[in-house]
């Protein structure tokens, strides 16, 4: 549960950080819409739009900070006003403006708004020229993977897309040189990680043989890692190639787990139907199917924004019982349990009955034994308790009970 929980939260991060380069323009364009009368315009045009020298940016920066804690839009104008000053700036601009945001005294909240505002711009105008002259944010911190840094990795992606030859020779200089060099403790650099997946994405459906000696020119603890992070963003056409590339570099202890979260993401929004095709599409051998249905069953109950009823369960445990049916009971279990989460509303009282009532029709004790083993049993020890009481292995239900105490 632990691995489980610092993997999904790993995942966020990267989606977290991906929806935030976006976040202050579609603030933007809501106040944009909102404040689009006379005033407004008044206040965004002629000398205010060009007048970028009188810029306080520690100022603008707190201001940023405090709309996002607390949730608002703030001073429309201003906001406007800015936004129509950073698209005006040239790249020495901009340039300038980043130099004096880095010598200035702010919060680490109110630099990353403000570098993300003008480094996104920059990468608009030359993503390469961007990312060679800010390459030393990498090297000062190459384990930090902050906005700046993904912002960075983007504008690799878009050299990459516009001169692959010429990006790749700078990256692998760049690790020649040790930019991308780790001091971590486990040796590993997400920086690093980011960008070589940027580049193998690419590689995939162009020459599936030169990602697989990308990926072969990392460390082999940090190949599954890669992996997993690529599987977010891996088109359906691709499918295939990625699962031969993880077959054929990612250790073997590590694949079947990087497969399914892939089957992961396509089941939030497209439900169990796209799971079958991408089984079937990536020829999915039964461990790999196996791991792909957990991790799909757990995706779906954990991301449901409703209660989750009876004829849920049920349609569950048919799709699994096709794919994996030795999975069956273990993955129900866990199901139960993660439909307790919070915004979910199912109590444990109705939970464990559901989990009494399909451990009776598997006739044995995987379906109660994974739900009692579970976290939402150690929230409500006493019930789960009595409920432990009618599991039938001597074994099993002691230790339950031990760890119920």
């Amino acid at each position: 549960m632990a691995v489980g929980g610092w993997l999904a939260n790993q995942h966020q991060s990267i989606e977290s950080l991906e929806q935030e380069s976006t976040l202050m323009r579609q603030r933007i364009a809501a106040i944009h819409a909102a404040g689009s009368g006379p005033d407004t315009a008044k206040g965004t045009s002629g000398k205010g739009a060009k007048d970028k020298s009188r810029l306080d940016w520690k100022k603008l920066g707190q201001q940023f900070a405090d709309r996002q804690r607390g949730g608002g839009m703030g001073d429309m104008r201003s906001l406007i006003r800015l936004q129509q000053q950073v698209q005006a700036m040239s790249k020495e601009e901009l340039v300038a403006a980043l130099d004096e945001i880095a010598g200035l005294d702010l919060t680490a909240e109110a630099r990353q708004m403000l570098e993300s505002t003008l480094f996104g711009r920059l990468i608009e105008k030359d993503p390469e020229f961007a990312l060679t002259r800010f390459s030393d944010r990498l090297q000062n911190s190459p384990n930090s993977f902050g906005m700046v840094t993904w912002q960075l990795s983007q504008a690799f992606q878009k050299w990459a897309d516009k001169d692959l030859g010429k990006a790749t020779a700078w990256f692998d200089q760049q690790i020649a040189a040790g930019t991308f060099d780790s001091k971590a403790l486990d040796g590993k650099s997400q920086s690093r990680r980011q960008f070589e997946g940027q580049l193998i994405g690419m590689l995939l459906g162009k020459d599936p043989t030169a990602a697989a000696s990308r990926m072969a020119g990392l460390p082999e603890d940090q190949r599954g890692d890669l992996a997993r992070d690529l599987s977010n963003s891996v088109k359906e056409a691709d499918q295939r190639a990625f699962a031969d590339l993880v077959r054929g570099q990612v250790p073997a202890k590590e694949q079947a787990q990087a497969l399914a979260q892939q089957a992961s993401n396509m089941v939030r929004n497209d439900g169990y139907s796209k799971v079958d095709e991408y089984l079937k599409r990536i020829d999915a051998t039964p461990e790999e199917r196996t791991a792909c249905v957990e991790r799909a069953v757990e995706s779906k109950f954990q991301s449901n924004q409703k209660k989750a009823t009876r004829e849920d369960f049920d349609a569950m445990r048919t799709w699994v019982s096709a794919q994996a049916p030795e999975s069956l009971g273990k993955t129900t279990g866990n199901a139960l349990a993660n439909a307790m989460l919070a915004n979910q509303k199912m109590n444990f009282a109705e939970a464990a009955d559901l989990a009494v009532q399909y451990n009776t029709a598997t006739g044995n004790d995987e379906v109660l034994g994974t739900f009692l083993e579970s976290w939402a049993a150690s929230e409500n020890k006493e019930q789960a308790r009595a409920l432990a009481e009618q599991i039938v292995d001597d074994q099993r239900r002691a230790k339950i009970l031990k760890q119920l105490q």
